[in-house]
């Protein structure tokens, strides 16, 4: 990844992630009640369903301590800010997926998955110019 200018994002709640979650997640729950012939696996299931789904929104709605609020692109380093204001600096960073509506970049160990409704200053098509760059 090559970034020619300075460029920051900031991240905000995204609804298109909301809403494919919320429809998988139905899905999957309504799979469980039809194909299954005990209630008591179909209620367990629907259990650790509901708490993925629960732990799932704690990202979705950016309340985890380790997420992250903002980054920014400067020259070849990727500079992020998580809820707790620190500043982790990422200079091997690669894109592993891009099109016009999700963004993924793999950051080490994690990665940033940015939604195009998710950028709250910018635009997804600005990040995609940068990255290719």
């Amino acid at each position: 990844m090559i970034a020619t200018e300075h460029a920051a994002f900031k991240l905000q709640v995204s609804k298109i992630y909301l809403k494919t979650s919320i429809l998988v997640h139905l899905s999957a729950l309504i799979v469980i009640w039809l194909y299954s012939f005990n209630n008591y696996v179909s209620l367990s299931l629907s259990i650790g369903l509901m708490m993925h789904f629960y732990f799932l929104n704690l990202s979705i709605f950016l309340k985890k301590s380790n997420t992250i609020l903002s980054f920014s692109l400067n020259d070849k380093t990727l500079t992020t800010t998580d809820k707790m204001g620190n500043n982790q600096q990422y200079p091997c960073v690669y894109c592993v997926y891009q099109s016009q509506f999700l963004v993924i970049i793999n950051l080490g160990k994690n990665s940033l998955v940015i939604f195009k409704d998710s950028l709250a200053s910018h635009s997804l098509s600005q990040l995609n110019r940068l990255l290719n760059a």
